[in-house]
């Protein structure tokens, strides 16, 4: 059962979804766009870079989804910023 789980998982692909009405965009900034997802018993969220999938969680609530990506988002974007000045040292 696991095999199976996991040739699921590896076989994904994991590109920026097609556009639906189902699907929230939550965060959209270069080069990162997140989105959540309602799927009645919980919000899916993603959070993509250059259109790959960097991050994903789930929350209990729109509001919820909506902290998460803004926590995860500042992480991403301070390390960037790190990023950017250690290569301009």
């Amino acid at each position: 059962m696991l095999e199976l789980l996991n040739a699921e998982s590896n076989s994904q692909t994991h590109d920026i979804p097609t556009m639906n009405s189902e699907l929230t965009k939550l965060y959209d900034s270069q080069p990162y766009t997140a989105y959540t997802e309602d799927l009645e018993f919980m919000w899916r969220w993603t959070i993509y870079q250059d259109n790959k999938l960097v991050q994903e969680g789930c929350s209990l609530t729109l509001d919820a989804s909506k902290r998460s990506v803004e926590h995860v988002m500042t992480f991403f974007n301070m390390k960037r910023q790190n990023t950017q000045a250690e290569q301009e040292l």
